[in-house]
């Protein structure tokens, strides 16, 4: 199934955009040129809410949530509707979303198949703005690893992993904090005190459970649980009731305060834990100061990220800096930061299992003090007692609300530590005065056995529940541990292969931009933190034959922002499988113009299966860029801006070519022999740069101001050097030489040459034949002959396509 391309998209009320702006590509691409404030962005912007529900850069308190607020033309009338209309290639996806005054959304499109596409586009790269451009390269190498899993799909992987690896943390620690050995000891000295000795198996229970009520000459098969409960409803008795009552009330508390018992054991070993490593954080000023830092440092860079700030400074010290690198040193900063935030969240989930903990007992406490004897007077201190371990619980996790930046720290274990003699003291108590009711039934025989054997029941049920619980949750953790083995594995190998395979891409793309440059190999390469746990992913590449990191280090400004549309653009490639189509919002605002003509060709070699909606407010690269797309069949077009009309298209802006045509068609001879020069120029730039033909080297932009004779002496060289017998033969180089005044800048102002129409056209042909020698028209190819395409076997130079070809030495 083909993918979606974009027919037409008309916005109305939009940000910049008052009136209808309609664009028509028709699934085909479009370079849109608008100088700064005409409303360019707004294209960009409109497309982002349609497909985002938000525009990022928007996003803040002042604007809304989702800068919806500043979504509307400040020009629309309340009863208006700002809107963006999209057909696509595929009808059944045209859709319109509207918002109005109220900031209520609307689509027009309610059907399946639009809300899958919606859906599936969530996750596509389909828009990319200067202020975007280096995110990735200068984001710290955890986000790297979470941009990364985002878009190919492996953030629920992650999760997965996480999850895996933090519950089967959670089991361990809750076998360790769960006391079961100690739990079951308990009941086991229950049945040794009802039954006169240990039980070890369900087979022993039931003899021992006949042999108790044999004193009685009951005839009852005792095989089975059932059974037991049949033979204690046999031997029921009404009598003593009151008796009965009380002996379940204070073996209730004897087996509630037993179990708490062993819990306050794991709520003191887990507060001197916590005590511990919260004491140690809270001491080091340095990690405190640090943490409070990393706030403001994470919301510098959402500051930066947002491209709040224009120009280049700090926005906190007001000083000048350039903006890409404090990003990256905001970034390098907050993962410097990291380790201790780790330390910080440790301390904070050990925090939330003691609370959790001790709310646990709360609970068990306010279940025991709700036993209507305890209302009693006689059992008026008991109650007043387990009250007291229950606030003494209750204080504690009040004082866990106190985090490392509090003014009062942590109290000392000794300060908080609960009185477990209080609570042996009550269960000693509660044994008594249950053993002293049932001595006073001894006459009872068969009240005797039937209070013992249920007892004994109890309490063997409460062990092997015990022993259950304690088994089910061991093999949960050797199958959680086994599964994040295994899922460490197999991911990382996933991952392995996907880096090596992204990388590739994104070296091929950043390559075909910088050619013939130190900088090659880059690869994506996955690291482990210091538990062997994967963490992040850095840019490796190789600079002068040596490995280096990150690219800040050592590339240019320019360089950095190739290798972030080199990202961009693989990214595309790997993922985009709804659309086939892209934004680039003024992309090369920090390109130098070599870089400019590398990068329009680079998307329309490597990228002519996609749509691409080119903007810029560069009117030079706009030039090339025109030059270079018109023949392949891109639209082109150019925005202004009025305040009665807001954004609108002006008339189609024409190619420097086309531009040459007409005048000569109109014979107006005003600056066109600088048009046909400052053509000639560009492209004998470009089959300078095919040739590889030798030029005296100049600094940055010095070296795109290259004049005409000097351009072609150099093609001229090299060609009588290389091909001698055949394309020296066939170019007219000798004769554009042959008109000096032409070819240089004699017809400026302060000349008193004066050029007339004849003299041009003859210097009009001469360029046009020029660069048909050097250049392939076939519509499937459109390319100069270059040595890139050199054919070793023949020996020739040739274009992509091999029909225009000569003899080119080795």
């Amino acid at each position: 199934m083909s993918k979606n391309k974009i027919k037409s998209i008309n916005i109305t009320g939009i940000r910049g955009v008052r009136e209808g702006l309609n664009l028509s590509p028709d699934k085909k691409s479009l370079l849109i040129y608008g100088d700064n404030g005409t409303g360019k962005s707004s294209i960009t912007d409109a497309l982002e809410w349609f497909y985002n529900d938000s525009i990022e850069h928007l996003a803040g308190e002042e604007v809304g949530g989702k800068g919806k607020n500043a979504l509307r033309n400040v020009f629309l009338k309340p009863s208006d509707e700002a809107k963006i209309e999209i057909q696509y290639s595929n009808k059944l996806l045209d859709n319109e979303k509207s918002i109005n005054n109220s900031l209520k959304t609307f689509n027009s499109n309610s059907s399946k198949e639009f809300s899958n596409y919606f859906n599936q586009s969530q996750s596509e790269n389909l828009f990319l703005r200067y202020r975007d451009l280096v995110q990735f390269i200068i984001a710290t190498k955890g986000d790297k690893l979470k941009h990364l899993q985002n878009i190919i799909g492996f953030n629920q992987v992650q999760e997965l992993r996480s999850l895996l690896k933090l519950v089967g943390g959670r089991i361990a620690r809750g076998i360790k904090a769960g006391g079961y050995s100690n739990k079951r000891s308990a009941q086991q000295a229950i049945l040794l005190e009802s039954l006169g000795q240990n039980i070890t198996s369900s087979k022993q229970f039931f003899e021992t459970a006949l042999k108790v009520i044999t004193p009685l000459k009951v005839e009852k098969e005792i095989k089975s649980f059932k059974d037991v409960k049949t033979a204690l409803k046999s031997i029921e008795t009404n009598e003593e009731t009151k008796v009965v009552e009380l002996i379940v009330f204070h073996n209730k508390i004897t087996d509630t305060l037993t179990d708490l018992e062993i819990e306050i054991d794991n709520i003191h070993t887990l507060y001197k834990d916590y005590y511990k490593s919260y004491i140690a954080l809270r001491k080091d000023a340095d990690k405190i100061s640090k943490l409070q830092l990393l706030a403001l440092l994470s919301e510098g860079l959402k500051v930066l990220k947002k491209d709040i700030v224009k120009d280049n400074f700090c926005p906190l010290c007001q000083q000048e800096k350039d903006k890409l690198k404090l990003a990256q040193e905001l970034n390098q900063r907050v993962e410097d930061l990291q380790e201790i935030k780790a330390e910080q969240d440790k301390l904070n989930e050990e925090c939330e299992e003691l609370t959790k903990l001790l709310r646990n007992n709360y609970t068990v406490i306010n279940a025991l003090l709700k036993e209507k004897h305890l209302a009693e007077k006689e059992n008026e201190d008991t109650k007043k007692k387990i009250e007291q371990i229950q606030n003494s619980i209750k204080n504690i996790g009040e004082d866990l609300k106190k985090d490392v930046f509090s003014t009062e720290p942590l109290k000392e274990f000794s300060l908080i530590k609960i009185d477990t003699k209080e609570i042996k003291g009550l269960i000693d108590n509660a044994k008594l005065k249950s053993k002293a009711l049932a001595d006073s039934i001894k006459g009872n025989i068969k009240l005797q056995i039937h209070t013992k054997l249920s007892r004994a029941l109890d309490a063997y049920m409460a062990h092997k529940k015990l022993e259950r619980e304690e088994d089910v949750l061991t093999k949960q953790q050797i199958t959680f541990e086994s599964l994040y083995t295994d899922f460490i594995k197999r991911q990382e190998e996933a991952l392995e292969g996907f880096l090596t395979m992204f990388s590739d891409e994104i070296n091929s793309y950043y390559v075909e931009m910088n050619p013939n440059e130190k900088v090659e190999d880059i690869q994506l390469v996955p690291i482990k933190d210091k538990n062997d746990e994967l963490s992040g992913i850095t840019i490796e590449y190789t600079f002068y034959n040596e490995r280096q990191t990150p690219p800040v280090a050592l590339l240019s400004e320019s360089h950095i922002n190739c290798l972030g549309l080199a990202f961009f653009l693989a990214s595309v490639k790997a993922f985009n499988k709804e659309n086939e189509f892209f934004v680039l919002d003024d992309v090369i605002s920090s390109f130098d113009s070599t870089h400019r003509t590398r990068f329009i060709r680079l998307l329309i070699n490597k990228f002519s299966d996609f749509q691409i909606i080119l903007l810029t407010h560069e009117k030079d690269f706009f030039d090339i860029a025109s030059s270079e797309a018109k023949r392949n069949n891109w639209l082109i077009t150019s925005l202004s801006w009025t305040a009665e009309k807001g954004a609108s298209f002006e008339t189609p802006r024409i190619d420097l070519r086309t531009k040459i045509e007409d005048k000569f068609k109109a014979k107006n001879i005003d600056g066109l022999g600088n048009d046909i020069r400052h053509y000639a120029e560009r492209q004998l730039k470009q089959i300078a740069y095919n040739i590889e033909a030798g030029l005296v080297f100049r600094f940055n932009d010095k070296n795109e101001e290259r004049m005409m004779n000097e351009l072609l002496s150099s093609v001229q060289s090299r060609v009588n050097k290389q091909s001698p017998a055949d394309l020296k033969t066939k170019n007219n180089i000798d004769s554009i030489l042959a008109s000096p005044i032409l070819i240089g800048n004699k017809t400026s102002h302060d000349n008193t040459f004066k050029e007339n129409i004849n003299d041009l056209e003859v210097f009009w042909e001469d360029v046009k034949k020029l660069i048909k020698t050097f250049y392939c028209s076939e519509d499937k190819c459109k390319s100069f002959v270059a040595t890139k395409n050199f054919d070793n076997v023949n020996s020739k130079i040739r274009c992509n396509c091999g029909t225009v070809n000569y003899d080119w030495k080795k």
